[in-house]
């Protein structure tokens, strides 16, 4: 029965174990026949295989595509182990060298059996990637809803084939005994018993062919033998063999049939069914293929054009972008330059990187390109060099420009776009460039500031190596001129620094916050800006350094002192302030050069100062001839001022006071004698003093307590210890001259609260220990004021007592001694109650009149006198009464003080 090729192939191709490698034949190239994969894999590699650039990308497939590989395309390595791993297999599916195909093997490749079975196993059924690698094998683990089925399910089924096997075990040996009885009762033929053994084995071999030389020999021996002459009768007797060996075979076949015919007829039967079912299923194939064809032609290559066109779309696109980014790059260089023009550094920067990267990942394999990173690279260096030599240019000439210009940074942005083109190259160098341009500029300000002011004074200027040393023969005014103008252009200098600066710290900042390309790391920004603080400070310092090396040159051996007087020093102190001020400002540091420089000077100033001050009090203390002084209008004035604001005082403006006898402070009159007077304006110099001269506020503090102390010292020396009376011919010290001198201390006392805070304000805080001198110094006047104050109630005291020693109870009352001490104390008053505050003169006499009545008490007990209302104790009353009339007329009396009060401890007999 005749079947179609289709159909065989089909049939072969389902029931076929054959293990034949792919690699034998090529799919798609007609009577390709290879010996070896190696040979089918350079076959594949020279007409299924394309290049594009570096990559190769396989065509052996339906359609020059290849399911399996992406059209991207792969590097050489990858291509091979593509070619070993889904080409170089056996029909089955499976490498040459692995096991043979089975049904388990078939899993997704039914695609490729329905649509075409001789082009093998397809891919690209569904798409592109289908195959048995698109969905992994893995194994399937036993089904939850199927029951576990044990040796005991099977027993039924045992016992009843069991009984099955029986009966055909019995069906079998019956059949056996009647196949010998009819081989027993066989003819034989020839003496053999139907024995097939008899038939040479030649014929019954499955490789039996006659065109074989070997077989044929064996069939006719006697050719070989005799030749052809005995053939006729040889042949003869060979043909009735082969007769009776074709009969021998005909009877064991109808043996067979004879008792295999129920079986016979039953295997044709199920033939013939089985030969209709695969009709059926042939027609179904067919059907189905005929739809699978009409699926193809109208839905699937359609689509494949598409994919097609859109590979082929992509390939298109790749290839433009490729001619697109290879005519952006050639336009590298000029775009460069047109950036460089516009000095656009950081754009011609990023453009070299971006470039770079691109020829390095896109058109490596470009040959025209093979020379460009280097090309790009010296470029890159060049704008290095380009952005230092810049750099240097710009601010070389905003630092030398005319000072008089008001405009800081007249290039700001030129000056913007190199610090950004440095910092995007990393070249951290520029703030020490800068600094070395700051330091250069400044150098040359002031050798050409001090050149022009030596020309201006007609002073020779050829000797440059004796510039500081020509400076000492100017005047001190010009000299102080020519400070004050290198200050001026040293701060106009250090101003555009600092504006520079400002410039480099927000170039810093804006490209520390970038977001999209961080260019300067934290550290790296935290190391630069204190490379900027530092910088801006020691530059500063620099001009400090300068200012004091001008000052030095005028300062040696004690130059500056001569002939220069306290204001001129003071005005220069004030200019040197001014200038540390103002570098303050600039850079936040305080620098301490010029001042440490002017130190020395400013302590031999405070020095000669001070000298001079005591000199003068000391003069003015030795021809005091402690007399109340008469108070001009401008010493009232500094007081009023002193007492709101001490630093004014000697500037305040004249009040409109008249000539008075006492001078007013804080609503209280004070007579003062002329040293005090001349005293308070030297406290108010020092008060000037140390505000124009800051940090000669230790000195001057010491200075002035040690003049504080002199003052009392010397009054309580001239006065208590009587020195004035040598000195300026006094006959005694008066108790009005102790008043005076007691009031004068007073009033100096008053001052040295302010004098404390004043200082204070001044001074550094490790310095603040230092105001305890001015408390000790008012300790000391408040000691001296309260012995003046003693030495007269001890005056008073003794002279009252010598008249009590003498004094008699007896008529006539008042008597001697009381009417004395009246007089005196009277006389005392009328001396001290003009100098002394009216509490002051009742708070001496309420001492006084304690003194006196322990005085009384004593003498009334020496001369027995009782309370008890006798003569004498009326005379004393009566004495007791005019005593206290007498305090009462000076108005030394509280109104509580009566003669019971005065007289009520004075009696010692008990009641």
């Amino acid at each position: 029965m005749a079947v179609s090729k289709t159909n065989t192939d089909s049939i072969s191709l389902l029931s076929s174990g054959s293990n034949s490698p792919t690699w034998r034949s090529c799919s798609y190239c007609l009577n390709k026949i290879f010996k070896t994969s190696a040979e089918f894999t350079r076959h594949l590699r020279d007409d299924h295989c394309s290049q594009e650039g570096g990559s190769f990308v396989c065509r052996y497939g339906y359609n020059g595509v290849c399911t399996s590989l992406p059209v991207e395309g792969v590097s050489d390595r990858d291509y091979e182990d593509h070619v070993m791993k889904h080409h170089a297999k056996t029909q089955d599916g499976k490498d040459a060298d692995g096991p043979a195909w089975n049904v388990n093997a078939a899993c997704q490749n039914m695609a490729a059996i329905l649509n075409d079975p001789k082009k093998g196993k397809q891919k690209d059924f569904f798409t592109r990637t289908w195959g048995d690698g698109f969905v992994e094998n893995t194994t399937i683990p036993e089904s939850l809803l199927l029951p576990i089925v044990d040796e005991a399910y099977f027993t039924p089924y045992l016992k009843k084939i069991s009984k099955r096997y029986k009966k055909s075990s019995k069906k079998s040996s019956v059949t056996l005994a009647t196949e010998q009885l009819t081989r027993s009762t066989l003819k034989p033929i020839d003496g053999n018993e139907g024995d097939l053994s008899v038939i040479p084995q030649t014929f019954l071999q499955p490789t039996f062919n006659l065109s074989q030389p070997d077989t044929f020999h064996k069939v006719f021996p006697f050719i070989k033998e005799s030749g052809l002459s005995h053939v006729l009768g040889t042949g003869k007797t060979l043909q009735e063999k082969l007769s009776y060996y074709l009969d021998l075979i005909e009877m064991q076949i109808a043996h067979q049939i004879s008792h295999k015919s129920e079986d016979f007829f039953q295997a044709v039967a199920s033939h013939d069914a089985v030969r209709e079912e695969l009709g059926k299923a042939l027609t179904a194939v067919k059907a189905l293929r005929l739809k699978v064809n009409h699926v193809d032609a109208t839905h699937v290559q359609g689509s494949l054009k598409v994919l097609q066109r859109q590979v082929a779309r992509q390939n298109y696109a790749i290839v433009y972008r490729k001619l697109k980014l290879m005519a952006t790059v050639h336009q590298t260089q000029p775009t460069i330059q047109l950036l460089l023009s516009t000095s656009d550094f950081v754009g011609a920067l990023d453009l070299i990187g971006t470039t770079q990267e691109v020829v390095q990942q896109e058109l490596m394999s470009i040959h025209c390109f093979r020379y460009l990173s280097s090309q790009l690279k010296e470029m890159e260096n060049l704008i290095e060099n380009l952005l230092s030599n810049e750099f240097e240019r710009l601010t070389t000439a905003e630092l030398n420009r005319p000072l008089k210009e008001d405009v800081l940074v007249t290039e700001e942005d030129r000056l913007t776009a190199v610090l950004y083109g440095m910092l995007r190259q990393r070249r951290y160098n520029f703030i020490e460039l800068f600094k070395d341009e700051g330091l250069t500029a400044m150098k040359a300000l002031m050798k050409q500031t001090i050149v022009e002011a030596l020309a201006a004074n007609d002073t020779d200027v050829e000797r440059g190596s004796m510039l500081y040393e020509q400076l000492k023969h100017l005047n001190f005014v010009s000299w102080t001129n020519l400070m004050q103008r290198c200050m001026t252009s040293l701060k106009a200098l250090l101003n555009r620094i600092r504006a520079i600066h400002d410039i480099m710290a927000l170039v810093l900042a804006t490209e520390t916050s970038r977001q999209e390309e961080v260019v300067v790391t934290e550290d790296d920004r935290q190391r630069l800006q204190q490379s900027l603080k530092e910088m801006i400070q020691s530059l500063c310092d620099s001009a400090h350094d300068q200012c004091g090396r001008l000052l030095s040159s005028r300062t040696k051996d004690g130059a500056l002192l001569e002939r220069v007087s306290s204001q001129e020093f003071v005005a220069l102190a004030k200019l040197i302030e001014t200038f540390v001020l103002d570098c303050h400002n600039i850079s936040g540091h305080k620098s301490m050069g010029l001042r440490l420089a002017f130190q020395g000077q400013a302590t031999r100033f405070v020095q000669k100062f001070h000298e001079e001050r005591r000199s003068k009090l000391g003069a003015v203390l030795d021809s005091e001839r402690w007399r109340q002084a008469e108070i001009s209008p401008d010493i009232q004035a500094n007081v009023d001022t002193f007492f709101g604001s001490p630093s004014d005082a000697t500037a305040a403006p004249f009040k409109s006071h008249p000539v008075s006898e006492t001078i007013i402070v804080r609503g209280e009159s004070y007579v003062v004698v002329g040293a005090a007077l001349f005293f308070l304006p030297q406290l108010l110099e020092y008060c000037n003093c140390v505000d124009n001269l800051p940090t000669a506020a230790p000195d001057l503090l010491t200075r002035l307590v040690e003049l504080l102390k002199t003052f009392n010292s010397r009054t309580c020396q001239l006065v208590l210890g009587a020195g004035a009376l040598p000195l300026v011919g006094l006959k005694t010290i008066s108790s009005r001259n102790l008043a005076l001198a007691s009031r004068s201390l007073q009033l100096i006392a008053l001052f040295i609260p302010l004098l404390k805070a004043h200082f204070e304000e001044r001074l550094a805080p490790k310095q603040k220990t230092m105001i305890k001198h001015f408390d000790q110094a008012l300790k000391d006047f408040t000691d001296h004021i309260a012995e003046i104050e003693n030495k007269l109630l001890t005056l008073l005291s003794e002279m009252a007592e010598s008249y009590l020693s003498s004094w008699e109870i007896k008529p006539p009352v008042p008597s001697v001694a009381f009417r004395a001490i009246s007089k005196q104390m009277a006389k005392l008053h009328e001396a001290i109650n003009p100098i002394w505050p009216s509490n002051d003169v009742q708070n001496f006499y309420s001492k006084f009149n304690a003194s006196l009545k322990k005085s009384l008490q004593h003498h009334i007990s020496k001369h027995g006198v009782q309370n008890n209302g006798g003569p004498q104790h009326g005379l004393v009353t009566s004495e007791l009464i005019f005593y206290v009339s007498s305090l009462k007329s000076l108005n030394v009396l509280r109104d509580d003080e009566t003669v019971e009060v005065f007289s009520k401890d004075l009696w010692n007999v008990p009641r």
